[in-house]
């Protein structure tokens, strides 16, 4: 299997729905209202697993930046990335790219 990248996974992302990024190698993140906010600086990062989680986000309207008011935990969907391609595993073979 071939690596994802972020760039490649992103046109296929829901528009409407809150997004966390967060990065395999420091557990850092950013989280942002909608999927054209974030930065294309991600793109070429590949992607290493995806889930729905619950993360922090202000104000009525669910925004990423603190000045927007009160803290709310909502959901988003999240995405690890990765600056290295995961290494996929079966039966303790690394699959064929």
């Amino acid at each position: 299997m071939r690596p994802i990248t972020f760039g490649v996974i992103r046109r296929y992302c829901s528009r409407i729905n809150r997004v966390s990024i967060c990065m395999k190698e420091t557990l850092e993140y950013r989280n942002f209202r909608f999927i054209e906010q974030v930065p294309h600086t991600f793109d070429p990062l590949y992607l290493y697993g995806i889930g729905p989680v619950c993360s922090e986000f202000y104000g009525e309207e669910g925004l990423a930046e603190p000045s927007a008011g009160s803290l709310n935990f909502l959901p988003c969907m999240e995405f690890m990335l990765s600056e290295t391609p995961r290494e996929w595993r079966q039966n303790g073979h690394e699959q064929p790219r």
